[in-house]
C-alpha cells in the first residue's frame, strides 16, 4: 500500500500460505517473505525484487528433514540469518545467506544453546538468542536462558544473560537488541502475564 495515496498494489500472489514479511533495512525494493507450513517440507525463505517481481529462494535444502526458518536481516541488509538444522533436531546452526551472491556461513550451536529466535545488533559483531524449553525441537535439558553469542571461528560462544526457568515458552520471548546495542529486549511471563523485559549486556 502506498501511504501517500492509499493505493493497494499486489506485488506477488501464490496459492500458498505466505508470511513473515520483512523489508531489507537498506534496500527498500527488496522484500523477504516465507512459505509457512512444516519446515521440513517447504522451501521457506524467499526474497522478491519489488520493481521486477523476481523471486529468489534463499536457502536450498541439502538433505531429508533439513529445516531453516525464523529468518531475519542483518543490519546492513547484506545477509539473511536463520535457524538451520541438518537434519531437524540433530545438528544446530545459526546460518546466514548473502543476498547478492548466495553464499552461506554457518555457526555451530550446542543443543542446550539452540534458540527459537536469534537476532543481531547494529555492530553486527554479536548475536542473541531466547533459548527453549525441553518440549522444543532441540529437546534441550538446560536451554531456558536468554543468551548472548560471540562468534569464535565457526562456532558461537555463549553467555547466559537471563534465567528463564519461570517463563512459559508457549509465549516465545522473541529477542531483539536495543537500537544502541546495549540491551537485549524480550517478552516473558515471569509473574503470570506477558511483559517486556530488558537486560543490559555485560
Amino acid at each position: 500500500m502506498t501511504l501517500e495515496t492509499d493505493q493497494l498494489d499486489k506485488i506477488h500472489t501464490e496459492n500458498t500460505w505466505l508470511g513473515h514479511v520483512q523489508f531489507s533495512p537498506k534496500d527498500p525494493d527488496l522484500l523477504m517473505f516465507c512459505h509457512e507450513g512444516p519446515w521440513h517440507k517447504v522451501d521457506r525463505i524467499w526474497t522478491i525484487d519489488i520493481p521486477t517481481g523476481e523471486t529468489q529462494l534463499m536457502h536450498h535444502r541439502t538433505m531429508d528433514m533439513e529445516i531453516a526458518g525464523h529468518e531475519f536481516f542483518s543490519r546492513d541488509g547484506k545477509t539473511i540469518w536463520f535457524d538451520l538444522q541438518q537434519p531437524r533436531g540433530k545438528s544446530f546452526y545459526l546460518a546466514g545467506t548473502n543476498v547478492e551472491d548466495g553464499t552461506t556461513k554457518k555457526y555451530t550451536i550446542k543443543r542446550n544453546e539452540w534458540s527459537i529466535h536469534y537476532n543481531i545488533p547494529p555492530s553486527q559483531q554479536l548475536f542473541c538468542g531466547d533459548g527453549g524449553d525441553p518440549s522444543q525441537v532441540a529437546n534441550a535439558k538446560d536451554g531456558m536462558w536468554i543468551y548472548l553469542f560471540i562468534p569464535k571461528g565457526n562456532q558461537l560462544q555463549s553467555h547466559k544473560l537471563v534465567n528463564m526457568k519461570n517463563h512459559n515458552y508457549d509465549l516465545e520471548p522473541n529477542v531483539h537488541f536495543s537500537p544502541d546495542g546495549k540491551w537485549v529486549i524480550f517478552r516473558a511471563d515471569f509473574d503470570g502475564k506477558s511483559n517486556i523485559y530488558g537486560v543490559v549486556l555485560p
